[in-house]
């Protein structure tokens, strides 16, 4: 007889799936939801995780609202390495999720989907703003290369200072609470916008 579970979504910054959770507390992804996630098709979704994953595992089988049969269901600790693994391969999309993901883990997000509101809003709310620094900084560089920068000292050098304004540690962007990524996605965002009017990088950073 198959177990029953819930389901719900669990976000993963812009991203989502249709996380399940079983009557004795244990998470889990359906096959189905994999194959639509990153875009395999259903009926050799089975095959393709085996292989992806080479271990011997078996699927578990789980009652589910999304359909009348049992599903088979990816526990969720193979599915944190599934992703993994499809990210290595180049999956645009496990890409994606890995990268909001960051400094995070797949547990504490099935947690925060099946109930724990507030502490779900406000990592939502982390990797939200995570995400947008990444998407800036890479922006960030672009002006720096084409205000004159080369080595990756001057890089570098450059970042260390105008987080150093902001009181950010080198190598931590990924423990800093809320606070401080939403202050360093300000920033950011005004480092670009004043390079955008002819400043030079340290011209900008003398502005913030």
């Amino acid at each position: 007889m198959s177990i029953k579970a819930s389901v719900t979504h669990v976000y993963v910054g812009p991203h989502s799936i249709e996380g399940l959770m079983n009557v004795h507390g244990e998470f889990g992804v359906g096959v189905p939801q994999f194959a639509d996630t990153f875009s395999f098709l259903t009926k050799n979704a089975s095959r393709d995780i085996k292989a992806l994953l080479r271990k011997d595992f078996s699927f578990l089988k789980w009652q589910t609202p999304l359909n009348s049969k049992p599903v088979n269901v990816i526990i969720l600790e193979h599915w944190s390495d599934l992703v993994f693994e499809l990210a290595l391969k180049g999956n645009p999309k496990a890409i994606e999720i890995s990268r909001a993901l960051h400094g995070m883990s797949w547990h504490q997000l099935f947690c925060d989907a099946f109930g724990k509101k507030f502490e779900a809003e406000d990592r939502q709310h982390w990797l939200a703003s995570r995400l947008v620094t990444k998407i800036d900084f890479r922006e960030l560089t672009d002006r720096c290369k084409r205000s004159g920068f080369t080595e990756p000292q001057e890089y570098a050098r450059f970042t260390w200072c105008f987080q150093t304004k902001l009181g950010i540690d080198s190598g931590t962007r990924d423990q800093i609470p809320l606070e401080k990524l939403v202050a360093l996605q300000g920033a950011q965002a005004k480092l670009i916008a004043y390079m955008d009017c002819g400043l030079t990088p340290w011209q900008a950073i003398a502005k913030l």
